[in-house]
């Protein structure tokens, strides 16, 4: 729909936009906090005190979700690729940023968190990552799966991993829209009146006018 001059949609997929916002501010919102609010609320169901890692915390998911997370109360853990995208991390508010471009973030987890680790991941690493965060859920904690490598791989990990009363989500907003469009209308609905009473707020954005959409891409 985006490449598209006109549209027709469900009016069921429509989000109202907050009056005070732009509309290159609410271009920022649907996708990312549809995401982020359904993983951490309707499913992790995180309560203020817990602790959640949020991996690639400077990307779309990784910013909506710091802000939940805030406003949930959690103590958040975040990972990111360069030390510019760390500091970006901690001014957005994540308590403890981590690199995502090796290992280490686990053992730091376990370091910081005195061996506990955290009740939640937001995921969307690949590979040995989804490993090493699995290490680091406490009992009873929550991964949540918004990769798609790793699915469509048919990867294995063992179960083990989850036998601390844990839980694995994989998340597909995609597939929700398609067959459950009044539950998305519901996260819809909510997500609104987080951003009407300033709960949630548009995220970071750059515009390029339609004429440079191959640098947008590139961007």
């Amino acid at each position: 729909y985006g490449f598209q001059a006109y549209a027709s949609v469900d009016e069921r997929m429509l989000f109202r936009k907050p009056r005070h916002l732009t509309f290159e501010q609410a271009a920022t919102i649907p996708t990312v906090f549809l995401t982020a609010h359904y993983a951490l609320i309707h499913l992790a169901r995180m309560r203020a005190g817990e602790k959640i890692l949020i991996h690639a915390g400077t990307g779309g998911v990784g910013q909506a979700a710091i802000q939940i997370a805030k406003h949930l109360g959690l103590e958040i853990f975040a990972t990111a690729g360069t030390p510019q995208k760390r500091e970006l991390l901690l001014e957005l508010g994540a308590h403890h940023a981590l690199d995502s471009r090796t290992l280490g973030f686990a053992d730091a987890i376990r370091e910081i968190t005195q061996g506990r680790g955290v009740d939640a991941v937001l995921n969307s690493l690949a590979g040995d990552f989804i490993t090493k965060s699995l290490s680091v859920l406490a009992p009873y904690g929550r991964f949540l799966e918004i990769g798609k490598v790793d699915i469509y791989k048919n990867s294995k990990i063992g179960l083990e991993a989850l036998r601390n009363n844990n839980s694995y989500y994989v998340i597909d907003l995609v597939q929700h829209g398609q067959t459950r469009p009044d539950f998305v209308a519901l996260l819809l609905r909510e997500i609104q009146e987080r951003f009407e009473a300033g709960d949630y707020q548009p995220l970071l954005y750059t515009v390029f006018p339609i004429t440079e959409v191959v640098d947008a891409f590139r961007y």
